[in-house]
């Protein structure tokens, strides 16, 4: 399904073999917001919710230099072609984590962020340099604190924060700072640590995956 006329632009939806479940889910796919990590990535994890009787939706959206603006106004409009009703989980991988908690600070029919691994505290990231300064390629001149899950925090929205103890490309501090700013600031969240490292999230077949699975259970069941 398309929701604009640029090339990326377009929502994948995968209808469950047998409903089972309440709601649906979407996909962020991850990538430090740079155009040639796609979808692809989120596919895998859409299926595997589709054969579990869920209702699942795969995001792709406008990445590159600049763009997170672009980036959250896709998320908006894709979010309003899903047709299931609440509950509405975003599961985010890394940068999908950080703009899957944009969406639910904007879009109250997001009830729950799973962050895989997630970008959570950008002002952290940015401060750290991490990607070869990834935060300043995507912002360029817009405010940081827009764009900065901790600084649009508390939302109705739970945000469970998971993240690997191996994980390299994304430090288990970011998402450390990201909890404890989740705790001062009220905002429903649990944060859990797993062995494992950025991309385990996002193979269907590992124990984490199977985390993400179960924290989708007493919400949409």
């Amino acid at each position: 399904m398309h929701y604009g006329a640029h090339r990326d632009q377009w929502l994948e939806y995968y209808p469950p073999q047998q409903l089972r479940a309440r709601g649906a889910v979407m996909i962020i796919h991850g990538g430090y917001w740079r155009e040639k990590y796609t979808a692809s990535l989120g596919a895998p994890l859409a299926q595997d919710l589709a054969a579990r009787g869920i209702p699942a939706y795969n995001l792709e959206y406008r990445r590159g230099p600049g763009s997170a603006a672009q980036m959250l106004a896709d998320a908006k409009l894709a979010v309003g072609l899903i047709k299931e009703e609440e509950p509405i989980t975003v599961i985010g991988h890394s940068a999908g984590g950080q703009l899957g908690c944009l969406l639910a600070a904007h879009d109250e029919r997001i009830t729950q962020v799973i962050s895989q691994a997630g970008l959570l505290d950008v002002g952290l990231a940015k401060s750290l340099g991490l990607s070869n300064a990834a935060v300043d390629e995507l912002l360029g001149p817009l405010p940081l604190a827009s764009y900065d899950p901790v600084e649009l925090w508390p939302m109705r929205a739970r945000v469970i924060i998971f993240h690997g103890r191996d994980d390299t490309d994304v430090p288990v501090k970011i998402a450390r700072r990201a909890a404890g700013r989740a705790a001062a600031l009220g905002q429903e969240h649990s944060f859990t640590l797993f062995d494992g490292d950025h991309f385990t999230w996002i193979d269907p077949h590992s124990s984490q995956w199977a985390a993400c699975v179960r924290a989708l259970s007493p919400v949409h069941y």
